[in-house]
């Protein structure tokens, strides 16, 4: 009975952060679709612009036009939740120093995007200090998001994950984590297209999610059972 809720689990989380991806992808398209005159670049333009409601506004130097921005901002606090809730259920029977480093991690990335939907950029939010929330928010999703990857791929072997997605959750963490420090300190990057080093460090972590999502849900964990210190994704390899 016990691995066959450990196996639900593991099914349940899969869909959800392959779900919470795939929203993110699509709505962020659909946000960016509706910004017209110029068209929006994902390039230049940021992520959080897309979030902002005050159109016409002027931040950082561009021109801010998003009519579906509630749309953008649905992405952003689905994508916490669902990341959250996914990260509780395969965490449950995970101990020890990793398991609470790994739930702190999942909390603060979950809880730092939903933050980002709740609490806009825009130039009003740069005078009244709103746009501390919003950073802060900003800079711990992504820096705690792509940590889950990098975690992952070092101590992925003692929860059984994959010698493959380990591999590759390295991989996406130093590249999201790479890129966000090069959009801090490229300054002449940042404001000539400060939208792909952003964009690299959050897409790091969406395809991280449906790596993740797609392996639990093609390779559940067999009904066998399990000791506490292991997570749902200790079948894998088999």
């Amino acid at each position: 009975m016990r691995s066959r809720r450990t196996r639900v689990r593991s099914l349940t989380a899969g869909a959800l952060l392959l779900l919470a991806g795939v929203q993110y992808a699509v709505l962020e398209y659909i946000a960016a679709s509706a910004w017209h005159h110029p068209s929006y670049s994902y390039a230049v333009g940021f992520i959080s612009d897309l979030g902002n409601p005050v159109a016409g506004d002027v931040y950082d130097g561009r021109v801010i036009n998003s009519p579906r921005h509630l749309v953008m901002d649905a992405a952003f606090i689905a994508q916490g939740v669902l990341f959250i809730v996914a990260g509780v259920l395969l965490l449950r029977e995970v101990d020890g120093r990793l398991g609470r480093v790994l739930r702190g991690l999942v909390i603060a990335h979950g809880v730092g995007v939903i933050l980002i939907g709740f609490f806009h950029e825009s130039a009003r939010a740069l005078h009244n200090g709103v746009i501390i929330v919003h950073g802060v928010g900003a800079a711990a999703a992504i820096v705690c998001g792509n940590v889950i990857a990098l975690v992952i791929g070092a101590k992925g072997e003692r929860l059984g994950v994959p010698r493959w997605l380990r591999s590759a959750c390295s991989a996406l963490g130093m590249l999201g984590l790479a890129a966000f420090v090069l959009l801090q300190v490229d300054r002449p990057l940042y404001h000539a297209a400060g939208g792909v080093p952003e964009r690299v460090s959050v897409y790091t972590i969406l395809l991280f999610e449906a790596l993740v999502g797609v392996t639990l849900l093609v390779r559940p964990p067999r009904l066998a059972p399990i000791s506490p210190v292991h997570n749902s994704l200790e079948r894998h390899t088999s």
